[in-house]
């Protein structure tokens, strides 16, 4: 198979044989792959724009700049780390500290019910020989 060769009346444009891309090596594919290359370098850019504009609105102070939205966005990153840090530190000792009053309120209860059976106990002892008494 040959290349085919195409004109659009100005230019002559040599195809591969088996398709409609230019031929490799020739000007026409070094064109063709240069704005394919500057489409995928645009799109590139714009989805690291975007993400600069995402994360201008996340941060706390409006920014343009985007060296400063990154910069910001790294320090209220390293912020809101220490902030989770710090409360989980909180909360652990908060837990603990419940887990601990939760013990002590147990036994408590545990204590204060068997003194109320005892209580039970008495009072139907106490209520028997009443009944004793009275029969007497």
């Amino acid at each position: 198979m040959f290349p085919r060769i195409e004109s659009d009346g100005l230019k002559h444009h040599v195809l591969h044989p088996s398709s409609d891309k230019p031929l490799a090596g020739t000007e026409e594919w070094h064109r063709v792959r240069k704005d394919n290359h500057k489409e995928v370098e645009r799109r590139r850019r714009q989805t690291i724009n975007a993400g600069i504009k995402e994360l201008a609105a996340l941060l706390p102070s409006p920014e343009t700049n985007k060296s400063q939205i990154i910069q910001r966005a790294i320090e209220f990153i390293k912020r809101l780390k220490e902030s989770e840090k710090n409360n989980v530190e909180k909360w652990t000792l908060e837990k603990l500290l419940n887990d601990q009053a939760l013990h002590e309120l147990t036994a408590t209860n545990e204590k204060l019910k068997s003194e109320l059976e005892k209580a039970y106990r008495d009072v139907e002892h106490w209520k028997k020989i009443c009944s004793i008494a009275k029969t007497d």
